[in-house]
């Protein structure tokens, strides 16, 4: 059995009127965070390189140093391994698309997408409206309580 890897995780729910509630999950050089980004309008670009957490910085003299972020982040440097299979268990079993009915009164929808890169592939996306996979709330469950213990 091969084993389950992944680049990042861009997870989304909300509707255009209350906003979005974004978690961000992203492994890069060796170090890999979460974040959790509630009722936002807009996502952040997870492809963006200056988008990363990490601990130690180093200065010019190559000495580490802690760097202080202004934004709550979670270190899953050493969890990224347990965590990835586990996100892609749940993402392997859905379909690309849950499009449901769409209300007239915007504030009553509910979106959601998962967009994901696993290496060497191009990037993906699963989404719905006002329809979901029977297991949407595990999955929001287990990646809201990696945010839930925020440290940086």
């Amino acid at each position: 059995m091969s084993e389950k890897r992944l680049d990042f995780l861009v997870f989304y729910r909300g509707n255009m009127v209350k906003g979005f509630e974004y978690i961000y999950a992203k492994r890069h050089e060796g170090h890999a965070f979460l974040q959790l980004d509630k009722n936002s309008k807009s996502p952040k670009n997870i492809n963006d390189l200056d988008y990363d957490f990490f601990n130690p910085h180093y200065n010019q003299s190559g000495e580490p140093f802690q760097w202080h972020y202004n934004e709550e982040w979670v270190d899953l440097s050493t969890r990224w391994d347990d965590l990835a299979p586990q996100i892609l268990a749940y993402i392997d079993t859905w379909m690309t698309e849950y499009p449901g009915p769409s209300y007239s009164d915007k504030s009553l929808n509910d979106e959601w997408g998962v967009r994901f890169k696993l290496p060497g592939q191009r990037e993906q996306i699963i989404w719905g409206l006002n329809a979901f996979p029977s297991n949407l709330q595990n999955f929001n469950d287990l990646l809201s309580s990696y945010s839930n213990s925020a440290s940086q």
